[in-house]
């Protein structure tokens, strides 16, 4: 196995710029292992207490059983180094890459912080020149659980922003307990015996809280944005992202005090209008659509779509009457009927998304436009004004079967027939003595509900709940204005100028 000489001997080969980009390469990979930050700023930082208190479980070893002194020592020069931008020649990199390479700790850390395949890192590690080291590691079975533990992490937060669009830390915790269950409760098999880097805070599912998934997400899934206050973002939401941390940065520089939780508060409710904030509150109050694990994983995949019966008419419906235009275009872009109709289909799924929207709401006529332009790109001219409404028809049906993060991951389709008891924001008025007196009681948890108990009676809107077809069937919320001959919403019979509506 390959120690700290051969290292140096096979890397210093290398061209300086070469050399630089390796060094880089080894430095933004390593110093996103939490576990050895942990360690480092132990004195500095309350992490550790805080994932103890959400956990309710003390770490109950010496935190030099993660990381040794002189591990550490190598790790906190390189990230003294990075965080002060010193200018490094040849081969002080070359001694720096040798040194977490050629180091068990440090070389397990930097592999566990790897958030790309395994071929990636054999073939990253066959041009450091340590293959065989990595071979070795990749053998052993406490490495293989770390590993795959922080990959089901990683797959359970893609899957959740490829659907959803974004969902806060608390959330996609309760996500994946309710999926996970029993299998995150084995917490066997995540220490080594007898080696360094023995102990992990943030590679096994014991510590797993919504302190630890922030800080694994933010630092090892570069797909997804994180934010501050704990919401994990679809990656097309990345520029507002980053507009937003630059305002935040220089509200941390116009603050003179030393920062709490207030300004941290003032400045997240200043922002409160960025696109990803407003669809979560607006996805908030829709019910969240919950697949099985394995349909939900699949979401991991940033080009997977649950393919409808919606899509698979419409498929049908072109084999069986537009065949002949599809044939001519595979022909001329020389590639298959079926990729061509493939394609097709899949940026007709796409313009029905509001991703490409950011969860903005869609607008149908744009839509309808972009079906009949992909229509006369593939040489189509419908017979009668009957064909082309029978084609939209299908292309209808595909918008309305697509999920939208507007709809927190359901379809038009499943929302329009979803039972919308919507409570929020509504306000009971007693008819009743009795009445008044059991709401008195219950009036503190309706409130947390967001349901108002009017004990006075001196609503003027009162949103009113009825169920169209019975209690089992469709609900619909309005906001019923009182006005001052109308019947007072109390029960008394007399009208809301003489009984309620005169205090």
């Amino acid at each position: 196995m390959e120690g700290r000489e051969q290292i140096v001997n096979h890397i210093k080969k290398y061209r300086a710029q070469d050399v630089k980009l390796f060094y880089e390469i080894m430095v933004k990979i390593l110093l996103n292992n939490i576990d050895f930050h942990l360690v480092k700023n132990v004195e500095k930082e309350d992490l550790i207490s805080i994932i103890e208190e959400q956990t309710g479980k003390k770490m109950d070893y010496h935190l030099g059983t993660i990381i040794g002194k002189e591990a550490l020592k190598i790790f906190s020069e390189i990230e003294d180094h990075e965080f002060s931008k010193t200018k490094l020649k040849k081969t002080q990199r070359v001694g720096l890459i040798a040194d977490v390479l050629g180091d068990d700790t440090l070389f397990e850390g930097f592999c566990l912080a790897f958030h790309d395949t395994d071929d990636m890192l054999s073939h990253l590690f066959e041009t450091f020149g340590c293959l065989e080291r990595y071979n070795k590691l990749a053998q052993c079975a406490v490495y293989q659980k770390r590993k795959k533990y922080i990959r089901k992490i990683a797959d359970y937060a893609k899957a959740a922003v490829n659907l959803y669009g974004v969902i806060h830390v608390t959330e996609l915790e309760a996500l994946i307990l309710e999926y996970e269950n029993e299998n995150l409760l084995d917490f066997n098999g995540y220490n080594h015996a007898d080696k360094t880097y023995k102990n992990t805070i943030m590679f096994t599912p014991e510590f797993l809280c919504t302190c630890s998934l922030h800080q694994l997400i933010g630092n090892l899934v570069p797909t997804i944005c994180t934010t501050l206050d704990g919401f994990f973002l679809h990656i097309s939401f990345m520029d507002e992202y980053q507009n937003e941390q630059e305002k935040m940065m220089q509200f941390f520089k116009e603050t003179k005090h030393e920062l709490t939780e207030n300004d941290f508060d003032y400045f997240f409710n200043s922002v409160s209008d960025s696109s990803y904030r407003i669809l979560y509150e607006c996805a908030g109050s829709k019910q969240m659509y919950l697949p099985s694990k394995k349909e939900f994983l699949r979401y991991a995949d940033e080009i997977y779509y649950e393919i409808t019966d919606a899509e698979i008419q419409m498929r049908r419906y072109i084999e069986k009457k537009l065949l002949p235009n599809f044939e001519n275009i595979a022909q001329k872009v020389g590639i298959t009927v079926k990729e061509c109709i493939d394609d097709f289909m899949n940026e007709l799924h796409y313009q029905a998304t509001d991703m490409r929207t950011s969860g903005e709401k869609r607008d149908p006529h744009e839509y309808v436009q972009f079906v009949f332009a992909s229509m006369q790109g593939y040489d189509i001219d419908f017979e009668d004004i009957d064909q082309a409404n029978e084609f939209l028809g299908y292309a209808m049906k595909i918008m309305n079967s697509v999920r939208l993060w507007s709809n927190h991951g359901c379809t038009p389709d499943e929302l329009f027939h979803q039972p919308k008891a919507y409570l929020r924001n509504t306000t009971i008025v007693p008819g009743t003595s009795h009445a008044a007196t059991m709401l008195a009681k219950e009036r503190e948890q309706l409130n947390q509900m967001g349901i108002n108990v009017d004990l006075d009676a001196t609503a003027t809107n009162v949103p009113s709940i009825f169920f169209k077809n019975g209690i089992n069937g469709t609900t619909t919320k309005n906001t019923k204005k009182i006005h001052p001959n109308d019947l007072c919403p109390c029960g008394s019979g007399k009208k809301f100028k003489k009984c309620c509506g005169s205090k």
